[in-house]
Order: structure tokens, then sequence, then C-alpha cells
């Protein structure tokens, strides 16, 4: 974790007069506390902060890129070369341009989905053995 933003929120809660604040992303949280209060300002409540304040905490947060691997064609979509194997992914797993990903079966045809972008993978968007659609998002990454 970047210690200026830790330094930037809490020069943000004392010129504002904050008493705790916390903030959540995907991949990144902070909370931050001063005082006896137990008044909670989390990521999903930003709006009933000051507009000022707002802006502030959401120009120090670091925005998170996520972009999706999506199926090259209909088919079904098998996240493992075989029913007893591995699944090629699992969340949390970082990704390099060229590894495959799932496997999208289409006219008795086994065909390896490799990447075409490099991250971690956020989240896996469709179950094992499920029909998947051309253009459909099948795994959410978070860019490097």
């Amino acid at each position: 974790m970047d210690t200026r933003i830790v330094a930037k929120l809490a020069e943000i809660m004392t010129q504002h007069q904050l008493t705790e604040l916390e903030i959540a992303q995907e991949n990144f949280s902070v909370r931050l506390c001063r005082g006896q209060s137990r008044e909670f300002i989390d990521h999903a409540v930003q709006q009933k902060l000051p507009a000022a304040v707002a802006t502030e905490v959401s120009a120090v947060v670091p925005e998170v890129k996520t972009i999706c691997i999506t199926a090259p064609m209909p088919g079904t979509f098998y996240s493992a070369s075989a029913p007893e194997a591995a699944p090629f992914l699992k969340e949390g797993d970082d990704v390099s341009l060229g590894k495959v990903v799932c496997i999208v079966e289409a006219m008795k045809v086994m065909n390896e989905v490799k990447a075409e972008v490099c991250g971690k993978v956020s989240k896996i968007l469709v179950q094992n053995g499920t029909p998947v659609e051309f253009g459909q998002p099948l795994f959410e990454l978070i860019a490097p």
C-alpha cells in the first residue's frame, strides 16, 4: 500500500474534522480513525459527504481499471482441459499474454481461448459447462 495515499486521507480527515473514514474498493481498503466516534463513512455512503470532501477522497484513492476476456465464439464454456483437471484460472491468478484461460466447445471442437490482455483475475463470470455467446464476458481482470 502506498503510504502517501494514507497520509493524504489523514490530511483530508483533519481538514474536514472527520473522526473516521473507511474506503473499500476491489483491491484497496483503508480505514482511518481518530477520537471516540463510532460513525462510519465508507465508500457506499460517500455521497453523504460534503462535495468537496468526496472529490478530495476520490482524487486520492487509486482508480481500479478492469478489463474483460470475452468469448470469441458461441459454444460451451469449460474452465479446465478435462473434468478432473484443475481449472486454467482461479480468482486472484495472474494472467499473461497468450495464456490459455478456458476452452469453448463449438460444434464438437475444443477451442482454447488465449488471453489477449494481462492482469489479475478479479471475477470468473461464467460457470463450468454453461453455454456462452459471442462477445460474452468470461473473466474480469484488474489491469496492471
